[in-house]
């Protein structure tokens, strides 16, 4: 591992990757506790206010991820990334002086959030297809492991500091400095633009439309790719509903506040770190049927906040829910990119994130007031069960069991379609 670290790291560019996704990933700790807690702070707010805010952030994602594919394969990838995350500065910190200066509304904060997600629409398929550009085939998972360990470890301090900085000043300054962070980060993405093949478009006639089927018929030629999106859609949608609205309304009435919370989600990204330094030692022969098998953790995470006011008890299972989903996130991401040809790899992508988000909207408008009707505990055993079902239910699928991961020093894999 130490050989491969070094060998990473002697790559400029991904040097330059890594302390972008860094930087960005302190500010993205800060964000959700700070604009959960800001919105419940308001006056009236209630747990259908936060809903309405968080579900207009992911609105746009779904509805312009596939046409943000499009532009990620046809403009150098590190432009797009690198130009969403400074217009994306602007947004979050113009959010936080808001706070600061008392002036924050609901309408003010949905439109910034419709505008800051679609530029994630742009962002989310383009950095996917950044480190194939940026290093060789056959150190993907381990670049992959490594941006995920600096990513996850920068997060864990960002969401410990948001929990103090929230509890003691308020949301709006922990806003500001997640937007600065996209600004720094993205200008050291922007550098990398001159990366990746450039589509010749006196050769390459199609339009976006033909880029949509040709992304499609990738998508849709491959039962594990599909399979696994249509069961995460369901449990995306639950996951965003506990994490951005049902979470932190539990916390705030049954939990004792903001502090408590960060804790759980501090544990939460120890365990993704961990989660993902497993990844740069354990290469599974069967990736997908590890990865899935591993997220019954997320059920168990549901259920203990449900069940306990216990925060070590909660904090321990977030611990290895975070373990597994990031363990997940890295073969996922490495099956992806060794499978797909790497000319359709952003579309490829955008149909994964737009079906595994497609629902997420719908469930955050539904989470507020579903917490109303039955309140956060019997919300959260819902969660529990119903995802251990839809494991089951994926898990049941050959195809997703018996993929095999590539050998990239000859090319060779067991199952692809």
């Amino acid at each position: 591992m130490r050989t491969e670290t070094r060998e990473l790291l002697d790559i400029a560019n991904f040097r330059k990757l890594l302390v972008a996704r860094t930087i960005s990933n302190f500010g993205n700790g800060l964000a959700p506790i700070a604009l959960a807690f800001g919105v419940l702070d308001l006056e009236g707010a209630t747990p259908a206010t936060l809903s309405i805010v968080m579900a207009a952030q992911l609105f746009p994602i779904v509805a312009f991820m596939l046409v943000g594919g499009v532009i990620a394969d046809r403009f150098p990838r590190a432009l797009v990334v690198g130009a969403s995350d400074i217009l994306l500065s602007a947004l979050v910190v113009g959010n936080g002086i808001s706070f600061i200066t008392h002036t924050a509304t609901i309408t003010s904060l949905v439109i910034i959030a419709l505008l800051s997600g679609t530029l994630n629409a742009a962002w989310w398929p383009a950095f996917s297809g950044i480190v194939p550009e940026v290093v060789p085939e056959e150190q993907l998972q381990s670049a992959n492991s490594f941006v995920g360990l600096v990513s996850n470890t920068s997060n864990i301090f960002g969401v410990v500091s948001g929990g103090i900085l929230v509890a003691a000043i308020g949301s709006g300054p922990a806003i500001v400095v997640d937007g600065l962070t996209f600004l720094v980060a993205g200008i050291l993405v922007f550098q990398l633009r001159g990366l990746g093949n450039r589509r010749n478009t006196e050769l390459d006639k199609s339009s976006i439309r033909d880029d949509l089927m040709h992304g499609w018929q990738e998508f849709t030629s491959r039962k594990w790719v599909w399979t696994v999106v249509a069961g995460y859609s369901i449990i995306v949608m639950m996951f965003e509903s506990a994490l951005s609205v049902i979470g932190p309304y539990h916390a705030k009435t049954v939990l004792g506040g903001p502090r408590p919370w960060s804790w759980i989600l501090a544990a939460f990204s120890v365990g993704m770190v961990l989660g993902v330094i497993a990844t740069m030692r354990i290469k599974p022969r069967y990736p997908i049927f590890i990865g899935l098998s591993l997220q019954f953790a997320l059920a168990a995470w549901f259920a203990s906040i449900g069940l306990t006011t216990n925060i070590p008890i909660i904090m321990l299972t977030g611990f290895v829910c975070g373990f597994a989903m990031d363990f997940f996130m890295v073969i996922w991401q490495t099956a992806l990119q060794t499978h797909i040809p790497r000319e359709s790899l952003s579309r490829v992508v955008s149909y994964d994130a737009f079906g595994s988000l497609f629902f997420a909207p719908l469930g955050l408008l539904l989470a507020g007031p579903l917490v109303i009707a039955i309140g956060t505990q019997h919300s959260l055993l819902w969660f529990a069960a119903i995802t251990s079902l839809v494991l089951i239910a994926m898990l049941s699928v050959k195809d997703v069991r018996a993929l095999e991961q590539i050998d990239a020093t000859d090319g060779s894999i067991s199952l692809d379609h």
